[in-house]
């Protein structure tokens, strides 16, 4: 994993992907390992990455920067590194989806002491009137009344994309406690209105657990 302590973080990449049928996971975590090493550590805007799994054998990068002009950099460079060309020769063609995210609260530092990422993108139904400030006091209340009363719970966040879906991350200490935290959101009363604003057909949500 790659932390750089100096912040703040404005930025967040979140990249999903396969790897080759003919490619050991051995493999392509070294591979990531080298990358993160070589290509990403170097960048001073650059102040975090973790490689990641999932249960159903998805992969994943979550990359945190400083700012816009930062996270550009990094996406103009990443076509002519040799660990990144070496990385992607390993990954199943077209299976790549990448999410970039504005966060929308103050982050002073990427997280630590975490071993799972919780990542739902949504949209706001059709019909609701609600806005970003809604959305932000709904996850503030979560924060402070519910995640915040477990000691699972390293960093919470919610981001917004250029498409205006958003998206809800939060880091915890393992990966069944998160997942059980998120399950609790169901009747709970201070979760359901962020459940109630979301269409539920445009729902993406999956936990994933730090390999690198």
């Amino acid at each position: 994993m790659l932390r750089k302590s100096v912040g703040p973080v404005r930025v967040m990449g979140f990249a999903r992907y396969q790897k080759r049928a003919d490619v050991e996971t051995a493999r392509l975590i070294d591979a990531a390992l080298t990358w993160q090493e070589t290509f990403l550590r170097p960048m001073d805007g650059i102040l975090f990455h973790a490689f990641l799994g999932n249960l159903n054998g998805g992969f994943a990068d979550i990359i945190l920067a400083r700012d816009d002009q930062s996270f550009e950099g990094m996406l103009k460079a990443y076509d002519d590194a040799e660990s990144a060309k070496t990385f992607m020769a390993l990954l199943e063609p077209g299976t790549v989806r990448l999410s970039r995210n504005q966060i929308l609260k103050q982050i002073a530092s990427p997280p630590d002491a975490f071993s799972c990422v919780e990542f739902g993108t949504f949209k706001i139904a059709d019909g609701s009137n609600a806005s970003e400030q809604n959305v932000l006091a709904i996850s503030e209340r979560i924060e402070s009344e519910y995640l915040g009363q477990s000691d699972n719970t390293r960093l919470h966040y919610i981001g917004r994309d250029a498409e205006n879906r958003f998206c809800e991350v939060t880091f915890g200490r393992s990966l069944g406690e998160t997942k059980r935290l998120c399950e609790g959101y169901v009747g709970h009363p201070v979760c359901q209105p962020l459940l109630d604003l979301c269409d539920p057909a445009s729902l993406d949500l999956d936990f994933w657990y730090l390999l690198a």
